[in-house]
């Protein structure tokens, strides 16, 4: 047997490996993606569903570190070229929920003005919602 064919089998055998360690990452992180942005797309689904029943402010602050983490958990399975426009998003979101004024506030602003309660506030908060959900969806296009 000549000289290099245990050389070229070593070769090859360390090919096979490393092809072999690309695709098996690849496979943990796709799974670890996809089971990340069900959770995102769980916790913001459910704040979707529960704004519009109860206290929005009180909703929000009592959710404000379960949204947090699930920003922070997702955010590194954001594409780089979506980065940008995610932080944008969570900024957006951010600002809207601090925004959320308590219900009693709404109803005693709506009686001195005459007006109906506004809930313009609890609105925009389920629009940047639906922005962050994007993302779990497979990105979003700017």
């Amino acid at each position: 047997m000549p000289f290099w064919v245990p050389v070229a089998a070593s070769g090859v055998t360390a090919a096979v490996a490393t092809t072999v360690d690309v695709l098996t990452g690849r496979r943990k992180r796709a799974k670890a993606r996809r089971e990340t942005s069900a959770k995102f797309r769980s916790t913001f689904a459910q704040a979707i569903a529960d704004l519009g029943n109860i206290d929005a402010h009180a909703f929000m602050t009592e959710a404000r570190e379960q949204h947090d983490a699930a920003i922070l958990d997702f955010r590194r399975f954001v594409e780089s070229r979506q980065i940008e426009s995610f932080d944008a998003a969570v900024q957006k979101f951010n600002l809207y929920r601090s925004e959320v004024q308590p219900a009693p506030a709404k109803v005693l602003a709506s009686l001195e003005s005459g007006r109906r309660v506004d809930n313009s506030d609890t609105v925009r908060v389920k629009e940047a919602i639906n922005e962050l959900l994007l993302f779990a969806d497979g990105g979003q296009q700017r």
